[in-house]
């Protein structure tokens, strides 16, 4: 399907602009190296879900990077998806390095490169279980850019999802330097082992916000959860698995590398998503964007 941003606003570098004409040079430092950092975040009914969280992951990563943090984002955001008259969105803020022409040095760019878009954006992956396969393409952190990091650069992640695509599965498990299991190209990774609910460490993998969304609602269940190395012959036996994510909700796994998840649908996936769909609608935990 063809993205078409007709309609939309986005919001670069101090002024509102219609989302189909917005550009930055090509000189940009966002666009020659991938450096700089994003954010994705979710409204729904007109509220954005944990937005604080976001914004303080998107802190954390510009300054890892030495980059600024915008001022009076949280506006802006809410600006752009009124504008956009959108009632569930998801929304892209990015910091960018900024105009500086040729030649990596950060030096070269007096001012950093913002903006934000907003747009529709069904889940990702759907709703039905997921096939998944185990990528050759390591997850590259600790030892290089912290995972905490929501750079720009996602080459690794894309490579992984064409392996993936070109095998016939829907994504790919990529793992760390030690041969664990870090996260999918774009979402976190649960797997159910008996009694416990259990999820790969951030060592290397995005300390995703529905990611922590789901351990909270786990615990209000009396779900047990345990972060810890998971190993891939673990995921051939596992008794259900999932991912999440923004962009993707909670999504069941149906198979690992062509071996099926013994429940795909299995009741603590049902719960949770059951929670999560109410949390991302509930008062507490989101930021009222259209009224006003």
């Amino acid at each position: 399907m063809t993205f078409d941003p007709s309609g939309l606003t986005a919001y670069v570098n101090g002024e509102f602009v219609d989302a189909a004409q917005a550009s930055v040079s090509i000189f940009d430092h966002g666009f020659l190296y991938g450096d700089g950092v994003f954010e994705g975040m979710r409204v729904f009914d007109g509220g954005l879900f944990r937005a604080d969280l976001h914004l303080k992951r998107l802190e954390r990563s510009s300054r890892t990077i030495g980059l600024p943090m915008q001022d009076g984002l949280l506006e802006i955001i809410g600006e752009v998806v009124r504008r956009s008259a959108l009632s569930d969105a998801h929304v892209r803020p990015i910091i960018a390095r900024g105009f500086g022409g040729p030649g990596i040095d950060p030096r070269l760019c007096p001012e950093p490169t913002v903006i934000v878009s907003a747009y529709p954006f069904p889940p990702f992956l759907g709703s039905e279980p997921i096939r998944l396969m185990t990528s050759s393409v390591v997850r590259k952190a600790p030892r290089s850019l912290g995972a905490h990091v929501k750079s720009l650069n996602y080459l690794d992640a894309i490579v992984a999802k064409q392996q993936a695509v070109e095998l016939g599965a829907h994504d790919a498990v990529m793992l760390d330097h030690l041969g664990a299991v870090a996260e999918c190209t774009g979402a976190n990774l649960f797997v159910i082992d008996g009694e416990t609910l259990v999820t790969p460490t951030t060592r290397a993998a995005l300390p995703g916000i529905t990611r922590r969304t789901v351990l909270e609602m786990a615990a209000e269940l009396g779900i047990e959860t345990a972060e810890r190395d998971i190993w891939p012959a673990e995921l051939h036996c596992a008794d259900g698995a999932f991912v999440c994510g923004s962009g993707a909700g909670i999504v069941p796994i149906g198979s690992f590398d062509g071996r099926p998840v013994a429940q795909p649908e299995h009741p603590w996936i049902l719960k949770l998503q059951e929670a999560y769909r109410a949390r991302a609608r509930s008062v507490e935990y989101r930021t009222e964007l259209l009224a006003g």
